[in-house]
This record gives structure tokens, C-alpha cells and sequence, in this order.
């Protein structure tokens, strides 16, 4: 062995850590690129109806807080009437891939119910979350929403349909009551397809369904009624959260009707009916 090639063969030898580096390199990426897959939930494909603010890589999807998903891009849907988000869920949120989960974008909003959304002007807007049933089946794609929806637990509850020319004081999250009592809440607002009227989504609890009727009333709930007479006036202030939060009031008159479907679409009436007070029905609903 000539003198040159040993010197080449010691060189190599005392270098030898030198290969060390790039094998690091090689497996700190393959460990990365593990962890991204490992932890890479479902995509999600969100409609809604305008942007609203809806950045890739920067707009959240939260719940409760609580970063779950990130929103990858935004693309126009095929019609062309919506915006699609597509978010990448994280790992540890697969059960809100399934049928029943909700989305919404959050707003700024300031009124009588409170401040809420403020934190958009500093962090950005992002989406909220609610899952739907545990045993619902798998699903991806979902109708969201601009605008808060209820926080509440919609769980055990049946959609019913109150339609109305102007929605006044009634916004998601206000009580639907029924002798004073919640029986339940609205939770969703939207305008109808001609946008000519406004639809309310209401969720009654199952065990007072008993109580919608085919023929019940719904009314906006007023803070303040007053009768002005010639001789005489009267002027009845009702609860204080009525007169600062709203909401609506359910009744059915004497001779009630069959009980109502789930779905079924009712007026909102701006006010209760004459003679109201005096309706008595028995409704017998299950405890």
C-alpha cells in the first residue's frame, strides 16, 4: 500500500463523525415528517356564504378555546354561491367529522345579551366549533354559518320552523318559554331563499315536544305592553330579561291541535293574541 492511499484511509477514519451530521438531519426529518402524518386529522370541506375574513394557514378552528383544525385553503364552490373552507383537522379531533357538528365564523358583537367576539380584532377572525353525536355517522362536508350560533347543547332536542316579516328583538341563544318555563332555544337565524321573510330556528327539548301543537302561537316576547285608553291606561313590564334579552313565548289555545311534526314551520307573531291569558289547555308531556 502506497503512502498516499494510507494517508487517504487514516483521513477517512479520523472524519468519520463528519457522517454524523447528515444522518442526524436525515433522521430528525423523518421523525418530523412521522409526527405531521401521526397527528394529521380529516380534512373538511365548510360552506359558507361569503369569506368573512377566512385565511389559509392563519385562520383557526376552535372549541371552546381550543385550537382543533387550521384552515388549509379557501376555494369557490362549483355554482359559484359559496366559499369553501378546507380544514385540516388535528388528530385528536376525528369526532367532529361526523354528521351534526357545526361551524361558524365569529364576529364582533355588542348588545343587551353582552360582548362577545371581541378578541377577532386582535387575534383574527377564527371558527367555532360544536360536535355532533359521538355515535353519528362519519361525515366531512358541512353547511357553516357567519355569526355566532348557540353554545348550547343541542343534544335531545327537535327542530321546529318560525318564519316572520321582521325578527326584532330575537337573536340565537334567547329563550323559547312556555308558561314561563325554557323549554327551549333559538338557534339559528337566517333570511329565507326570496329573503323576503326571516326564518328562526328553534330546538325544543324532546320531553316538552308534547307541547307544540299544530295550532300553537308563537310570539316575540315584549318587554313592556301598554294599553292607552281615553279613562284609562294601563302598562305591564314583564321580566327584566325579557325587556333586555328577548325571545319567544309558545302557547296553544284551548282546543288543542294534534301535537306538530319535528320541521314544522309556524309564524312569529310580533305579539300574544287577545284573550291569550285565558287559554288553559292540558298538554301532558313527558318527564
Amino acid at each position: 500500500m502506497n503512502p498516499q492511499t494510507t494517508r487517504q484511509i487514516r483521513s477517512v477514519r479520523s472524519n468519520w463523525y463528519l457522517w454524523l451530521f447528515p444522518l442526524f438531519a436525515v433522521l430528525i426529518s423523518a421523525w418530523l415528517f412521522r409526527e405531521y402524518f401521526t397527528q394529521r386529522g380529516s380534512t373538511l370541506m365548510i360552506a359558507f356564504s361569503d369569506a368573512s375574513g377566512l385565511q389559509p394557514e392563519k385562520t383557526r378552528v376552535r372549541f371552546r378555546g381550543v385550537t382543533i383544525g387550521v384552515v388549509k385553503k379557501v376555494t369557490i364552490s362549483e355554482d359559484g354561491k359559496d366559499v369553501i373552507a378546507h380544514v385540516l383537522l388535528q388528530r385528536d379531533a376525528e369526532h367532529f367529522a361526523v354528521k351534526g357538528s357545526k361551524f361558524w365564523v365569529v364576529l364582533p358583537n355588542v348588545n343587551f345579551q353582552g360582548v362577545s367576539g371581541l378578541e377577532t380584532l386582535f387575534e383574527g377572525t377564527y371558527i367555532a366549533a360544536q360536535p355532533g353525536s359521538a355515535k353519528g355517522p362519519r361525515e366531512t362536508a358541512f353547511k357553516g354559518h357567519i355569526g355566532a350560533e348557540t353554545t348550547e347543547s343541542l343534544e335531545d332536542t327537535i327542530i321546529y320552523y318560525l318564519e316572520t316579516d321582521q325578527l326584532g328583538s330575537v337573536s340565537v341563544g334567547n329563550a323559547v318559554t312556555f308558561r314561563g318555563l325554557k323549554v327551549g332555544v333559538v338557534s339559528l337565524v337566517n333570511l329565507s331563499k326570496d329573503s323576503r321573510t326571516v326564518i328562526v330556528q328553534i330546538n325544543i327539548q324532546k320531553k316538552y315536544t308534547k307541547l307544540v301543537r299544530t295550532n300553537s302561537i308563537f310570539w316575540r316576547k315584549v318587554g313592556v305592553q301598554a294599553n292607552l285608553g281615553f279613562f284609562s291606561a294601563e302598562v305591564k313590564i314583564n321580566s327584566l330579561e325579557s325587556l333586555m334579552r328577548g325571545g319567544i313565548d309558545l302557547w296553544t289555545p284551548e282546543n288543542a291541535g294534534p301535537i306538530a311534526e319535528g320541521q314544522s314551520k309556524f309564524t312569529l307573531s310580533a305579539s300574544p293574541p287577545k284573550g291569550w291569558e285565558k287559554w288553559n289547555p292540558k298538554l301532558e308531556f313527558s318527564e
